[in-house]
């Protein structure tokens, strides 16, 4: 099947990116790299590690910076938006930041001479059948970290086990989130002596500065009353947000939309409510306005300082939720709708130490309110939860040391 794959992706996938490259920018993004034409050859050794998008170039984040010391690191995303995040985070510490191969054997062959990987790291769950193979017959060793096997990809991986088994052969150590994540993985076709368990290198989330809070209480006139954080909220969301808020005295919301082509649509729905707003951009005065819609990028993960509660969204529909960890290491609880499948290990966590809530949309009003009057005890088990997940990026480190020699 492995053959068979290798032979058949060309023939499928090549029309499909070319025609994706005429009308999407972010397929056009890095193209040539994408083709393996890398301008730079690495002579030294160095640790490969891939991480897809944003979300997982800001979970690996910290261990690139520790792992730096002493060690060339190449970093590889899929996305412009990761490279965009990992240039500004991390471009002083990686050799390199580029864009990963797709998976024909001559774009992975060339990826592999530029980028002279002695390990590679593969961030949450890329399954790359060519490149693990080409990694293989290169002696190169390949780990997945911080793996996880959301519930859609389970159902249809566990469909071609076989293949599977056949492709996690070139893995030479699967890390895993949890033991539901591990089994999974072994339930798709790894061997059982390559899978461990490892925690989640995302409750390592770095502590925030105090200044940052006590800098954006004074941009935003926070005074006296409760703060509201809806933070990456999807179409049909905010009404379900604003419809709960308007029942709830004595506070503010902050609206930041997960696409900013959004804001418009979502001005318009403030003005048929007849709400007092303001957009971010003209005035971020909460005590002039009762709602401030962000229409600024790179603000939300600190703007959950200034916040009592936060409304996390892509959870009222099927996009899976979002991070709720940006807020809990503010000390800040999280009220989510019922589909946080992409974090259920998370929100597992915690649910269970009462830092978060689970609603629907008819339940956020009431549930908002109960959280807001508590939000102190709330505080508390958020930096209890941290503490207590907190360790993962250390599993990560002693394995990286064993497996690359330093």
């Amino acid at each position: 099947m492995i053959v068979l794959y290798a032979l058949l992706f060309p023939i499928f996938f090549t029309p499909v990116i070319l025609l994706a490259n005429l009308f999407s920018p972010k397929i056009r993004a890095g193209f040539r790299q994408k083709f393996g034409k890398y301008d730079f050859v690495i002579n030294e050794k160095t640790l490969w590690i891939h991480a897809v998008s944003v979300g997982e170039v800001l979970a690996v984040a910290d261990f690139i910076k520790n792992a730096a010391a002493g060690r060339k690191i190449v970093l590889t995303t899929s996305t412009p938006q990761g490279q965009t995040l990992a240039q500004s985070k991390l471009g002083n510490f990686c050799e390199r930041i580029c864009y990963f191969p797709y998976d024909y054997k001559f774009a992975i062959c060339r990826a592999i001479k530029a980028i002279n990987p002695a390990a590679i790291m593969i961030v949450e769950t890329e399954i790359w059948p060519n490149f693990a193979t080409e990694a293989k017959r290169a002696e190169i060793p390949v780990i997945i970290a911080n793996g996880r096997i959301s519930d859609a990809t389970f159902k249809s991986y566990k469909r071609l086990r076989p293949f599977f088994a056949r492709v996690f052969e070139n893995f030479r150590v699967i890390l895993a989130q949890s033991e539901d994540d591990a089994k999974r993985f072994v339930e798709i076709g790894a061997k059982p002596d390559i899978v461990r368990t490892m925690g989640n290198i995302k409750f390592d989330i770095t502590p925030p500065d105090a200044k940052i809070k006590e800098e954006l209480g004074k941009t935003y006139n926070k005074g006296d009353f409760k703060v509201i954080v809806a933070g990456s909220t999807h179409k049909g969301e905010d009404e379900i947000i604003l419809k709960a808020f308007s029942g709830i005295e004595g506070a503010k919301l902050i609206i930041a939309p997960r696409h900013l082509e959004r804001v418009s649509a979502i001005e318009a729905l403030l003005k048929k409510t007849n709400a007092r707003y303001t957009l971010k951009s003209k005035s971020p005065d909460l005590a002039a306005a009762d709602v401030i819609l962000l229409d600024t990028t790179g603000e939300l993960a600190n703007l959950y300082s200034i916040a009592d509660a936060a409304i996390l969204g892509g959870s009222f529909n099927n996009t899976g939720g979002h991070n709720p960890l940006e807020a809990t290491v503010w000390g800040v609880p999280v009220m989510s709708g019922p589909n946080v499948k992409n974090f259920r290990v998370i929100y597992r966590e915690l649910i269970k130490n009462n830092c978060a809530k689970i609603v629907e949309g008819r339940e956020l009003k009431d549930e908002l309110k109960k959280m807001l009057q508590d939000a102190r005890k709330y505080a508390e088990n958020c930096a209890q939860t941290l503490e207590q997940n907190r360790g993962a990026t250390r599993v990560l480190e002693e394995f990286i040391k064993e497996l690359y020699g330093n």
